[in-house]
């Protein structure tokens, strides 16, 4: 089923797929002249204009991530969804099946691949050094005196940890190689490792800059077993897996709500011990257009990795995380009547009901039986008795089966409320996203026909959430939709009109003067645009320039004060008791204690900064976004002043009027890419101001004091507390800590600046360039040639474009969506407008 969004209507797909077709027409009439095979033609432009837009799709994505530990139905969740029952290998023997992110993307191909995007040398080295320092610590602190037993418990964890990812990736060679991980110092260990690593993964020249290698599949059964091996803890020969070196893999396949826009991401849970996955991950579920934390139907209130999910998006300030509960299958009726008092007499009435069908089937089954024990002598009154209740039978039996299937979706349905009225008491704060679903109610009726599955279909919730996901993209697929049924398309007509133009030869020569005249002066506006000094290509300059005045200079001023804020709030807790303090240290500064309660330090230590910070940044950022509001209207004021010279000139009413058309669609058009990037980049603002004031691991302020709580938790055996504070004392209340704070800031802002900066340096230069080209059909002698030459080509075009224009304007005006959005030039087109050649 469609989702609910004008994108996904009828209307607006009929429309899309005849503006498509109609393109596709002009392509193929355009292709009917030698012309378009000609470099440098203006036809063969225009051919390669009409091919593009043929081809259109609404270019936006969207990403969905899932995250969940091992056993709560992922694998399968994604299969349902991507309607691909075996690729994703589902876990029944314990090991995790989700140890690497794994996006899932379309491609219109019937085989399957996978790009492998490997950890970088210098990641991999860091990993293994600071596995070895966790290892080697727990066996000096196993023999060292007053160690306390929770901090040996988690040293010991740390240790396991590190020996369990050393023989995933090296198998064999590890036990073969003595002393690498006891004795050998740790520097020559990792170096036999890495060396190791050189042996295990491809070439360095075959993965490229970005680390990555492409694998293809013809049949799924292939890539599902290549995907087990990549991403499990499934050895290979001589004990070796795959993952430990992979940071991320993409697949790409042919899938229905892939093909929408939609990416879906398989992520690993956040509890993770291993910290270099721990930290992909929650960088990756910050960046989610939605995430999803997805668990057990019967545990989902208490799952501690939604629980974990939730605490991130608190910290991290993101809005955009729901619950998906797997299993909605798994439930019985007297269980629920022995729970769910209030629904216990709907529940009883409907075993009734059954119980009442059950005795009477057995009633006419007896009776079926008697007839059929003396079923050669029965007459035709009998015969006829006999099929009655025949007839009968199947009744009751379908009257059954519908009755056990109502109990069913009953005790789905309203176990699904209680579930949604508790997660949202739990995690509530606003409306919470949460879905229900059974991949095994979807997979047992996916092969029936329609009408039989569709009840079991939608009662697994597949369906549903299939809608969701879908709908997430529509929105902005349905603005690109508007801009191309609305005034690309058109712009094109345009382009085509003016070269039929140049060859129709009913201008004079005081026209032909004033259409070259009116092109001089849309020149100069091209060549102010495009001018290295025009106001697009500052934009990087002069930002960076205002957060140097509003953010950089206010933080390096407040930056002591910061400091001193968070060393006393750093040294407000050296009263606590040594277990407790390493217990914070442990789970870095976000822990719960029964004495202390929940506390995060890296919230406290930010407090001070972000009360400052916050109101500050936002009086930038809407600074920010007033000075891209001007970029726009110059953009739009050079625009007006080329419409103001192409409708100055009334005795040159053709070729005039069709290039004020194109101008306006092509203003229109730029303005929509300029308004959509000015969108992008407040929403990158709030991004970096998250990161900014966040206190989570992959914050700046995270990353920045991570190595204190490395080094606290280091130390153990006598007098640890009092060295674990001081180095955490020292981390909070380093000047260098804010100094580093407001670089990085800094460095981040800059970095989406020079992006937006090029983003729209080529909004506007692609705009221009057909501008250009419109402009060279009427002022290249070698243009007026071509349509001059051929006259039968020429009146074909004619008949084409009138036939396109009517098209057009019929499928715009058909979409209320789109036609309520009419913009100026679309006011402007009449039937034939400019046809009269």
């Amino acid at each position: 089923m469609a989702p609910e969004s004008p994108f996904y209507g009828k209307q607006v797909q009929d429309a899309l797929t005849k503006a498509r077709i109609t393109t596709a027409n002009l392509a193929t009439a355009l292709s009917t002249s030698h012309l378009h095979l000609e470099a440098g033609s203006t036809v063969r432009n225009l051919h390669q204009q009409a091919t593009i837009l043929s081809d259109f799709q609404p270019p936006s994505t969207r990403v969905v991530g899932l995250v969940g530990d091992s056993g709560v139905g992922k694998s399968s969740l994604i299969n349902s969804l991507l309607d691909k029952e075996e690729l994703a290998r589902a876990s029944n023997s314990g090991a995790a099946c989700t140890c690497v992110v794994t996006e899932y993307h379309h491609h219109t191909n019937d085989d399957f691949k996978i790009d492998i995007e490997y950890f970088s040398d210098h990641d991999l080295k860091s990993q293994y050094e600071q596995l070895l320092h966790d290892y080697r610590r727990f066996q000096r602190a196993e023999h060292a005196e007053g160690t306390d037993a929770k901090e040996l418990e988690y040293l010991g964890q740390r240790a396991d940890l590190a020996i369990k990812l050393f023989r995933a990736s090296f198998g064999r060679r590890l036990e073969e190689t003595r002393g690498i991980i006891d004795d050998l110092p740790i520097e020559q260990s990792v170096d036999i490792m890495m060396g190791w690593v050189a042996q295990v993964l491809p070439p360095a020249h075959s993965r490229g800059e970005s680390n990555t290698v492409r694998e293809t599949f013809n049949g799924i059964t292939e890539c599902s077993n290549r995907l087990a091996i990549l991403t499990s803890e499934l050895n290979e020969r001589g004990g070796k897996s795959l993952w430990p070196f992979i940071k991320k893999l993409k697949v790409y396949l042919k899938s229905h709500i892939l093909s929408k826009g939609l990416i879906i991401a398989d992520l690993p849970g956040l509890r993770d011990l291993n910290t270099a996955r721990q930290n992909v991950t929650e960088r990756y579920v910050r960046q989610c257009h939605q995430v999803y934390a997805v668990a057990r139907i019967g545990r989902a209130t208490t799952d501690a990795g939604v629980k974990e999910v939730f605490d991130l998006a608190r910290r991290a300030s993101l809005s955009n995380v729901g619950v998906i509960c797997t299993q909605s299958d798994d439930i019985r009726a007297n269980e629920a009547k022995h729970d769910w008092p209030t629904e216990r007499p709907m529940i009883e009435q409907m075993e009734r009901n059954i119980t009442t069908q059950k005795l009477r089937r057995q009633e006419v089954e007896e009776q079926v039986r008697e007839y059929e024990e003396d079923l050669e002598l029965l007459d035709e009154v009998e015969m006829g008795e006999y099929r009655e209740l025949q007839k009968e039978l199947r009744t009751i039996d379908r009257a059954h089966r519908n009755m056990r299937f109502e109990r069913f979706q009953y005790l789905i349905h309203t176990r699904n409320t209680k579930i949604f009225a508790s997660l949202q008491a739990l995690y509530g704060g606003r409306t919470l996203q949460a879905f229900c679903v059974s991949n095994s109610i979807y997979w047992d009726h996916r092969g029936a026909a329609v009408g039989e599955a569709l009840p079991s279909l939608q009662l697994s919730g597949i369906i549903r959430l299939r809608r969701h996901c879908i709908g997430i993209v529509a929105d902005s697929q349905l603005r690109a939709t508007n801009t191309y049924l609305q005034d690309e398309i058109p712009a094109f007509l345009g382009s085509v009109e003016l070269w039929i133009q140049a060859g129709s030869g009913d201008a004079s020569a005081e026209n032909k003067q004033q259409i070259l005249d009116a092109v001089a002066v849309v020149q100069q506006g091209v060549n102010q645009l495009t001018s290295p000094v025009s106001s697009q290509h500052d934009i990087a300059y002069d930002m960076t320039s205002s957060f140097k005045d509003h953010v950089k200079i206010y933080m390096r001023q407040r930056a002591q004060d910061w400091c001193e804020r968070a060393g006393e709030a750093s040294m407000a807790r050296n009263g606590y008791h040594h277990s407790s303090y390493s217990a914070f240290c442990r789970n870095f500064g976000t822990h719960w204690t029964k004495a202390i309660g929940h506390a995060c330090w890296n919230e406290e230590a930010v407090a001070s900064m972000k009360t400052d910070l916050s109101d500050r940044w936002d009086d930038f950022s809407g600074d920010a976004e007033l000075y891209l509001d001007g970029v726009t209207e110059r953009v739009k004021d050079v625009f007006d002043g080329m419409l103001e010279a192409t409708t100055g000139a009334s005795n040159a009413r053709h070729a005039l009027q069709i290039l004020a058309r194109n101008l306006r669609r092509r203003k229109a058009i730029l303005t929509d890419t300029l308004s959509i990037a000015n969108e992008d980049f407040q929403a990158k603002l709030t991004a970096i101001k998250t990161d900014a004031v966040s206190p989570v691991r992959t914050s700046i302020i995270g990353q920045l004091i991570e190595p204190s709580y490395r080094n606290a938790n280091m130390e153990y055996g006598t007098n640890s507390d009092r060295r674990r504070k001081n180095i955490m004392n020292a981390g909070f209340s380093s000047p260098a800590l804010f100094t580093s704070h407001r670089r990085q800031l800094q460095t981040q802002f800059v970095a989406e600046t020079e992006v937006l900066q090029q983003q729209l340096i080529d909004a506007v230069a692609q705009q221009l360039g057909f501008i250009t080209a419109d402009l060279d059909t009427l002022r290249d002698d070698n243009a007026v040639l071509e349509s001059e030459r051929n006259p039968e080509f020429r009146l074909r075009l004619v008949g084409e474009v009138r036939e396109a224009r009517a098209v057009m304007m019929r499928l715009v005006a058909s979409i209320p969506s789109v036609g309520g959005e009419t913009r100026e030039a679309q006011r402007e087109v009449t039937p034939g407008d400019g046809m009269t050649y």
